[in-house]
């Protein structure tokens, strides 16, 4: 008799708790902030620490799930060495296998994604991410640091590997600025609708 009156009260409880009409799936929470459509999730490749800095300040400034992508065999941390495997897998169009891997890729409904640029491209490990899943429908916002070229091949790359997917503004960020460029960052965020 004890244990029936612990579930009313259980019951009772719980049919107060959503009297409002609003189940728990439809509030977004603070840390996995919604666009119109959906939830975002920043997604980036960084050798140097300087991707990683802008990525960094996009989901402090967003709150937005964040994943780096890692690859099965590591670069080179001697920069001569990185140039000459980078060169022969944008060449040939390697793509490295990946430890990352994101599950709940179908959760999210915009990607915002960050590359450093390798030889005016898309860094290898990102393109091997875009072409693990189906990003149909899906938005892209690319963004990337570079030492001079700005976007270069990327956003066509990106276009390349994700031909169903939208792609919305990019952001070019240089290398020396990467770690203050708040700022910067911020304006391109409103721009595109991802803050207030």
């Amino acid at each position: 008799m004890k244990t029936i009156k612990l579930l009313f009260t259980a019951l009772l409880f719980s049919m107060v708790s959503c009297s409002n009409g609003t189940s728990a799936e439809e509030i977004p929470t603070p840390d996995r902030p919604t666009t119109e459509t959906g939830k975002t999730l920043i997604v980036y490749f960084s050798w140097s620490g300087n991707t990683r800095a802008v990525a960094n300040t996009i989901q402090e400034l967003t709150g937005c799930d964040i994943v780096e992508i890692e690859v099965e065999e590591p670069y080179s941390s001697v920069y001569n060495e990185v140039t000459a495997r980078a060169r022969q897998e944008l060449d040939n169009d390697i793509r490295p296998a990946l430890v990352t891997q994101v599950e709940n890729i179908d959760e999210y409904d915009t990607l915002i994604v960050g590359t450093p640029i390798w030889s005016s491209r898309l860094a290898p490990p990102v393109k091997s991410f875009l072409a693990m899943y189906d990003l149909t429908g899906k938005k892209i916002v690319p963004f990337c640091t570079h030492g001079g070229s700005g976007t270069a091949q990327s956003v066509n790359n990106i276009r390349s590997v994700c031909p169903d997917s939208e792609i919305l503004q990019s952001l070019a960020i240089s290398s020396s600025q990467a770690k203050n460029a708040r700022s910067s960052i911020e304006t391109w965020l409103r721009t595109i609708g991802l803050i207030e």
